[in-house]
């Protein structure tokens, strides 16, 4: 054979098989429906959490990172406990009891309380969040949003399942991006945009593992997340350090009783 038809043949073959890089899901392909059932499934086993996190994010226009103690559990519970960057001792408190939470800053001497609604974390974080969706941040999950239509995507020179969900109204539109590798499907990242087009958030996460809940069921946790709203120019970096998950939580620390300071601005 002719070497420049042999190489036409060659890329022919190559192409055929998606590349030389490529790889095969190794199991059939998912349905969207398949794929979010799953994740459900997952999410419904984490039911609390208690972790030791290094957190970056914004104060203002200022850049904080410190150390913070967090726990929740399912139903809207949620308790943080920030340290001062310069020192050990707490500088803010936010308590979320599934109804109302309670929030000190200690440094401005100052205090907060209300409904437990997804702003509640942002006095502290400065990102809006779900007490609920923060657990599954927190257990290596995702935010999913009500979909009519979904299809699935396999990239095979990265392994990953890409998941597109989209609602007829196109008021919402969600993809997010799995791990495919021996069917693992860790959320490497879970983007949502609005009916604008405009990204209203984007979860990533880094270094996943395996590891097991104190109940002995085995799970796989990223050692890194990040949260981000573009439109709140807010973020959120997340080191977990120490992480249980499924184990026993005090309920009690989830309510807080206010010292009576005046309230934050």
């Amino acid at each position: 054979m002719h070497r420049s038809a042999a190489l036409l043949t060659l890329g022919l073959l190559l192409a055929a098989c998606g590349g030389s890089g490529g790889k095969s899901r190794g199991y059939q392909a998912p349905s969207a429906v398949q794929v979010v059932q799953t994740l459900q499934e997952r999410q419904a086993h984490a039911n609390n959490f208690i972790h030791e996190s290094r957190m970056e994010y914004w104060v203002k226009d200022q850049r904080i990172k410190t150390t913070v103690y967090v726990m929740g559990e399912r139903g809207a519970k949620v308790r943080f406990n920030a340290l001062n960057p310069t020192g050990g001792d707490v500088a803010a408190d936010l308590a979320c009891d599934g109804t109302n939470f309670s929030f000190v800053d200690f440094n401005k001497d100052c205090q907060l309380t209300g409904p437990c609604t997804k702003s509640a974390i942002g006095q502290l974080l400065r990102v809006n969040l779900e007490p609920d969706d923060f657990l599954l941040l927190a257990t290596g999950s995702t935010p999913i949003i009500p979909f009519d239509k979904g299809k699935v995507t396999w990239k095979s020179k990265k392994a990953q399942e890409v998941v597109d969900l989209t609602m007829s109204d196109g008021m919402w539109r969600q993809q997010i991006v799995l791990d495919g590798r021996k069917q693992r499907w860790d959320v490497l990242s879970s983007t949502v945009w609005d009916a604008d087009g405009k990204v209203e958030w984007e979860l990533t996460n880094k270094e996943f593992f395996d590891t097991k809940g104190d109940d002995g069921n085995e799970m796989r946790l990223p050692a890194k997340t990040r949260f981000e709203q573009p439109k709140e120019k807010a973020d959120l970096t997340i080191r977990w350090d120490d992480q249980s998950v499924n184990t026993e939580v005090n309920p009690e620390g989830f309510q807080m009783e206010l010292p009576g300071l005046p309230l934050c601005q």
